[in-house]
């Protein structure tokens, strides 16, 4: 057997050892070290054993594992190995927005793509037939963040409550104001106090409150739309519900107690 034929299977070997542990990720240096080769001899094997493996983007050089089942797709389900990657590369993340409200049950959501909220910028990703698209929250370490059962290794989510409080805020990156609304909607059932509250707790901005008081009453959320109000300043500034929108309105116009200018007539809905 030729000594390219003994690397490839040390190769192969290794990552069978990594599938059946649950790893789907590693680096080709995790490789060299534990195959006893050097980095070159490591990365060229890995290639060759594509479509097996698929090369992950960014620094330290990773690849992720891909089970026979998953071949004609590419890669495995993103919850399988976002947690590992994203780790690897010193990624603070969460599972956001519609991807998250999909995860927390609202059904209605046809995605072609996993939005993931980071604290960086980091461009978008394909793997197979995946797509990620990311999206900065400063200060997304504060987000309050769920583990959901049965998903088949970790995943950081954002709760249902700070999902609605982002979908607010990145309204304009999933289709605007209504669409978050409807989505917000669609959470009811796992939407709580105490989850608002916690929500509400981590996030600074005043303005983002606000729309978000003003939303959930209109989607006949009341309770939860008390619990906004509570946490309110006395004196607010007066804010547009969609920002970038064609309508202006007077400042007259404004809604209390929330002081915001319906400037899609969402409440008119």
């Amino acid at each position: 057997m030729s000594t390219e034929s003994k690397e490839h299977g040390v190769v192969a070997r290794q990552l069978d050892r990594l599938q059946a542990q649950g790893r789907l990720v590693t680096t080709v240096e995790e490789v060299t070290l534990s195959c006893r080769l050097t980095y070159l001899a490591a990365r060229r094997q890995l290639e060759r054993l594509a479509p097996r493996v698929v090369r992950l983007p960014g620094r330290p050089s990773s690849v992720l594992i891909v089970p026979p089942e998953h071949q004609p797709r590419g890669a495995p389900p993103v919850a399988a190995w976002l947690d590992a990657y994203l780790r690897l590369r010193d990624t603070r993340y969460y599972v956001g927005l519609l991807s998250a409200a999909a995860l927390h049950g609202a059904t209605q959501q046809a995605l072609q793509a996993t939005q993931v909220i980071a604290d960086f910028a980091v461009r978008p990703i394909d793997v197979g037939r995946i797509h990620l698209d990311f999206y900065v929250k400063h200060h997304a370490a504060s987000t309050p963040l769920t583990e959901l059962p049965g998903l088949p290794a970790l995943l950081a989510v954002s709760t249902p409550e700070a999902t609605a409080l982002n979908l607010i805020a990145f309204n304009t990156r999933i289709g605007g104001i209504r669409r978050a609304a409807e989505v917000i909607a669609e959470m009811k059932p796992v939407l709580t106090i105490a989850g608002m509250r916690t929500a509400l707790a981590a996030e600074q901005q005043v303005a983002l409150k606000q729309r978000l008081g003003y939303v959930l009453e209109v989607v006949g959320l009341e309770r939860l739309a008390a619990e906004v109000r509570k946490v309110l300043p006395a004196r607010a500034a007066i804010t547009a519900l969609q920002t970038h929108a064609s309508m202006h309105l007077p400042r007259t116009a404004a809604i209390h107690p929330w002081l915001v200018l319906d400037n899609v007539k969402l409440g008119a809905q």
